[in-house]
């Protein structure tokens, strides 16, 4: 075995344990209480399951559009979407758990009396409950889990028989995973983010989710396969230049459309100036969390589309890879801003530090995964119909 397949074959674990250290490492300088740590946790699972989410997009995306280009990237993307799903709905557990504790839970609405404190907020117990709310968690969890299951094993089971009937199954059943897809993120955005605070509202706040997802599964998609394919695991000759030159493009234009969101919701509710949806804001402009949303301006919009615009930029995998993991890291940095001021912390630059190690402990987590898979599987669709379109790829 020479250095390079052992290389490959030890990439997974340590990934993976390099994840579980960051994290524990994460918490210890974030410091605080229990409860803090939880908010923490809360910040990370939903960047786990945006980056899951992005990927899932991506693979439909493809079959509903017929895309023959993508191909041998799909792969990749299918095992981020459908080998992670048992993970995310296991971590969901302790937020599960809070639900029933009083002073730990992290929905306010959760606590027995606070319904009584907010009586304006009674009519929406119809909906804020914890069994429904429960429940609603476990149908978008296992909506996420048979699609990413669907993608992944038709996929594999085409590898064998070289079957194009696995293909046209994929492509019919695609508007239908599109639907439920726009469902159930949306419901996830409502309920495990926007209802932390349950007065505020924003009929545009699951598309602004939806966006991030996307980004962040785009930026994810290109630094595992930079990495697969530094590890020898994907040969340079199926994935070249001009796939990451089209990836790079979409992850371009899907950070355009989060700022596009981000700025409409922003200007809707400051115009409307409305005290149920002004106090979102109130908050995040004051003390650090003024820096932190300015940072977001800048790092998640105007850099990265300055610095991402020239061609060069995305044809070049060192350049592309840099604002792979600049996106992620304001990915996280986003999610961290519309969780963690629900609880109007004030945050230090060491429990920030905390955070984004974190962070990027839950990445390298899903990074093993997924590289177990492509050591697993082909690591790309082999026999799938239009694999020779993909290999001979050539961007205009």
């Amino acid at each position: 075995m020479n250095s390079s397949t052992t290389g490959a074959s030890r990439a997974p674990q340590v990934c993976t344990i390099g994840g579980v250290i960051a994290i524990i490492l994460g918490f210890v300088l974030s410091g605080g209480s229990f409860a803090g740590w939880m908010q923490d946790y809360l910040v990370h699972y939903t960047f786990l399951v945006s980056i899951m989410l992005g990927a899932l997009f991506f693979v439909f995306l493809q079959h509903l559009t017929r895309a023959g280009w993508s191909i041998t990237v799909r792969r990749t993307a299918e095992l981020m979407a459908g080998a992670t799903p048992t993970l995310v709905a296991v971590a969901l557990l302790p937020i599960a758990i809070t639900l029933f504790i009083n002073g730990l839970n992290l929905y306010p609405w959760a606590a027995g009396d606070f319904f009584l404190h907010h009586p304006e907020l009674r009519h929406k117990t119809v909906y804020l409950n914890i069994p429904f709310f429960l429940l609603r968690a476990a149908f978008c969890l296992a909506v996420w889990w048979w699609l990413g299951r669907f993608y992944l094993t038709r996929s594999v089971a085409q590898d064998t028989d070289g079957d194009p009937g696995w293909t046209r199954m994929m492509e019919k059943w695609s508007p239908a995973a599109a639907l439920l897809f726009t469902a159930t993120v949306t419901l996830a955005a409502l309920d495990w983010v926007m209802s932390l605070s349950p007065a505020w509202y924003s009929t545009i706040f699951p598309v602004y989710i939806f966006s991030g997802c996307v980004v962040g599964g785009l930026a994810g998609l290109i630094l595992i396969l930079l990495i697969a394919q530094r590890l020898g695991l994907i040969s340079r000759r199926v994935v070249t230049v001009e796939h990451y030159h089209d990836l790079g493009k979409l992850l371009f234009g899907f950070v355009i459309f989060w700022g596009y969101i981000a700025f409409s919701q922003y200007m809707l509710i400051w115009y409307g100036n409305i005290p149920e949806e002004s106090q979102f804001y109130l908050p995040r402009q004051q003390g650090i969390w003024l820096f932190i949303s300015l940072g977001l301006i800048f790092g998640h919009l105007l850099i990265p589309l300055v610095g991402m615009m020239p061609r060069a930029i995305k044809r070049n995998s060192w350049t592309l890879g840099f604002f792979a993991v600049w996106l992620l890291v304001f990915h996280w940095l986003d999610l961290y801003w519309l969780i963690k001021p629900n609880w109007h912390a004030a945050v230090s630059p060491l429990s920030l530090v905390g955070g984004i190690l974190g962070g990027a402990g839950v990445f390298g987590i899903m990074t093993g995964i997924v590289l177990r898979g492509l050591t697993r599987y082909a690591p790309i669709p082999v026999r799938d119909p239009r694999l020779d379109e993909a290999i001979h790829h050539d961007v205009a």
